[in-house]
């Protein structure tokens, strides 16, 4: 794929991009603090959230100079110190415990500050939003807890994991404002004040020829990484394919040099000193054909 066709390519993911999109997502609630804080308030209206404080990204890339202006997660804090990461997630790559995990580190790692005590530790929240039925329930919001498994109790570790499901048939379970939110982020329809306020930035944004520009360099990089990854990979393939069909040749060496008397050891030093093979690649293959 060669440089144009990969600009083709991101300019038109560009202009088909919405609000699902990660990066438009996170740039649209990592930058309007009004938005990020109506989502966590009717997310989680039990916490009686009243403020926010925005805590700045500190995903490594964005050191890199590649995605420099890409944001890739929301992160904030509120006004009684705890904290949230809420992240947007299109496809499902079957990894989402494991992500969980990760967030919850990166939050826990801010939240216990040296020298404090664990019981100090304040709540954290992972919220992710998905385009895939994570529970596979058809449920509109999925919850974790750790909990012993011989009782059932659940132990209160102060971290929460929330996953909300816009494939869900049925939102009413979540309230009127979480099932205007959903429906949005699945089909883009505008059904009260947040999901105008949030229409009206993503348009406003994809205005912009700074924020086209970074994700343009974004999209093109991830486009050569992919292409660059898959030839590495076709060539690796090749390269073993080479492999085995030189060991088919290591085979009938071990076999001839077997029928003249040769034992294992000297098997192994007349085919190392001609072949690239090691002696431990060598030794696993006479014990393949040869030991019974």
């Amino acid at each position: 794929m060669n440089s144009k066709e990969r600009k083709r390519l991101s300019e038109e993911k560009w202009r088909k991009a919405t609000f699902k999109d990660g990066v438009i997502f996170a740039w649209v609630v990592a930058d309007n603090e009004d938005i990020c804080l109506k989502l966590l308030q009717i997310i989680l209206p039990e916490l009686n959230i009243a403020n926010i404080v925005k805590i700045r990204n500190e995903d490594s890339r964005k050191k890199n100079k590649i995605f420099h202006g890409v944001r890739f997660d929301v992160f904030a804090e509120d006004e009684q110190g705890r904290m949230y990461d809420i992240e947007m997630q299109i496809a499902n790559n079957h990894d989402l415990g494991q992500r969980m995990s990760y967030y919850q580190s990166n939050l826990v790692s801010r939240s216990v500050r040296q020298g404090q005590s664990f019981v100090s530790k304040v709540d954290t929240y992972v919220i992710f939003i998905c385009d895939f039925d994570f529970g596979k329930q058809g449920l509109p919001k999925y919850t974790t807890n750790l909990v012993i498994n011989e009782t059932g109790e659940v132990i209160d570790n102060k971290e929460h994991n929330i996953v909300l499901n816009i494939r869900a048939k049925d939102f009413s379970s979540l309230g009127y404002e979480v099932n205007a939110f959903l429906e949005y982020v699945k089909s883009n329809k505008i059904s009260n004040q947040l999901t105008k306020n949030i229409d009206d930035k993503v348009k406003e944004l994809k205005k912009s020829t700074e924020r086209k520009k970074s994700y343009m360099v974004y999209e093109q990089e991830l486009l050569t990484r992919e292409y660059y990854a898959e030839q590495k990979g076709l060539q690796k393939g090749r390269e073993e394919g080479k492999k085995e069909g030189r060991k088919e040749n290591i085979i009938d060496s071990i076999k001839k040099l077997d029928s003249q008397g040769y034992d294992k050891k000297q098997i192994i030093d007349s085919i190392t000193a001609v072949t690239a093979f090691t002696a431990e690649e060598i030794s696993q293959c006479y014990d393949e054909i040869m030991v019974k």
